[in-house]
């Protein structure tokens, strides 16, 4: 698969993007492509990590909900560190932002965005976090 193109700051970058509802999920991935960016979409944890181990997919952020059925987003970060050391990672959450990172649920200190978000926020909160 192709690695991403340019956004409009002139950072480019390939997003897996992991979400369970197809509507959010298509519609998070067409924000992101609008503004340049590539998007792997998956609808799940063992999805994700499937596209993730094939030798012809690279990704510079792992982009998931912290909620979703058979495996949440803490649990699939967690196994992509180990596969993949040194990933970047922003959880998206439709519980309360601050509930979450105070509780402890993500674990270490990690980057997080509460849904639901307009296309400004997570474009920001994406350049934020990968590098010029």
């Amino acid at each position: 698969m192709k690695r991403g193109g340019r956004d409009e700051d002139g950072r480019s970058g390939t997003i897996l993007l992991v979400e369970d509802s197809d509507v959010v999920r298509e519609v998070i991935a067409r924000m992101l492509e609008d503004v340049g960016f590539t998007v792997l979409p998956a609808s799940g944890g063992e999805d994700a990590l499937s596209i993730s181990r094939r030798e012809d997919v690279s990704f510079d952020l792992l982009l998931t909900d912290v909620v979703m059925p058979d495996m949440s987003g803490v649990e699939l970060a967690d196994r992509l560190e180990r596969e993949r050391p040194g990933v970047r990672i922003l959880f998206m959450t439709g519980y309360a932002e601050d509930a979450v990172v105070n509780e402890g649920i993500l674990g270490r200190q990690r980057e997080c965005i509460g849904k639901p978000f307009t296309q400004e926020q997570i474009t920001k909160r994406v350049r934020e976090i990968l590098p010029p």
